[in-house]
């Protein structure tokens, strides 16, 4: 780098740090806690899926199925089937 690269890309430093504004730690703080609430504003929460009782457990067959068909092992197994089970259970 020449001596007038050296020169110029000081130049740019210091008209950068002469714009960029010197905060303390509590006006920081207070920004960003300014931000955080200003990102609340007009978000609308996404109402989650209703799956039925019934969706539910013909879903669940899918995985335990597989998981036979792979020689899962017996615990593995199991835990799905309790999972079908309890889902089956609560939709009587």
């Amino acid at each position: 780098m020449s001596n007038t690269e050296v020169l110029q890309w000081a130049a740019e430093v210091d008209d950068s740090l002469a714009r960029n504004e010197i905060l303390t730690v509590d006006e920081i703080i207070r920004m960003v806690t300014a931000e955080d609430d200003d990102d609340d504003d007009g978000i609308t929460p996404i109402n989650p899926v209703k799956i039925s009782h019934s969706e539910a457990v013909a879903t669940l067959n899918t995985p335990l199925q597989w998981s036979e068909e792979k020689n899962f092992e017996a615990h593995e197994i199991m835990h799905l089937r309790r999972l079908r089970d309890r889902t089956f259970e609560l939709k009587i």
